[in-house]
């Protein structure tokens, strides 16, 4: 996986440590959630240009062909972002890998399409998952994500508004 990541994008510890978690405990992980590097293509097909392949790497997938990414924001940040694979569910899930690893412990099926102000309906944490993430980055795993939603005036994440801005500019 850490050759998929663009030389701008610094490759997390602590996804480091998932994988060796997943490669020692399986799945599921949490939820619906895999690991899953991305390849040359992911964001082109995504996409439908090359423009972004040094500004996001993917590191996971939901179910339904999702992306989860890391996303240079340009500001010296690399938030945990989500795409739908239908062109929805645009957002940031996480500031850092560490607190979307506290997320996803949570026990969400669908990250990107759950309403995180909630706690989640239908779906039971991975109670192994969650004791490793508190013991291993001494941390607490929050009832619900709603500490993680952050959106700006017109309702979306800085990251969506990032995704309509580079989909105008080169389609």
């Amino acid at each position: 996986m850490k050759q998929s990541f663009p030389p701008n994008i610094p490759f997390p510890n602590e996804l480091e440590q998932l994988i060796d978690w997943a490669n020692q405990n399986g799945y599921p992980i949490s939820g619906y959630f895999e690991l899953r590097a991305g390849d040359r293509d992911t964001m082109f097909y995504w996409f439908g240009f090359r423009h972004v392949d040094d500004q996001l790497v993917q590191f996971g997938a939901g179910a339904d062909g999702s992306l989860y990414c890391i996303w240079d924001a340009g500001d010296q940040t690399f938030p945990v972002v989500h795409l739908g694979s239908e062109g929805d569910g645009i957002k940031v899930l996480a500031p850092s890998f560490k607190d979307f690893l506290r997320l996803l412990a949570i026990g969400y099926g669908e990250l990107g399409f759950e309403d995180l102000s909630k706690p989640p309906a239908g779906s039971e944490p991975n109670l192994n998952f969650q004791n490793w993430v508190k013991s291993q980055f001494s941390t607490s795993i929050p009832t619900n994500g709603s500490e993680f939603i952050t959106l700006e005036a017109n309702g979306k994440c800085r990251f969506a508004n990032w995704v309509d801005h580079v989909c105008e500019k080169y389609n």
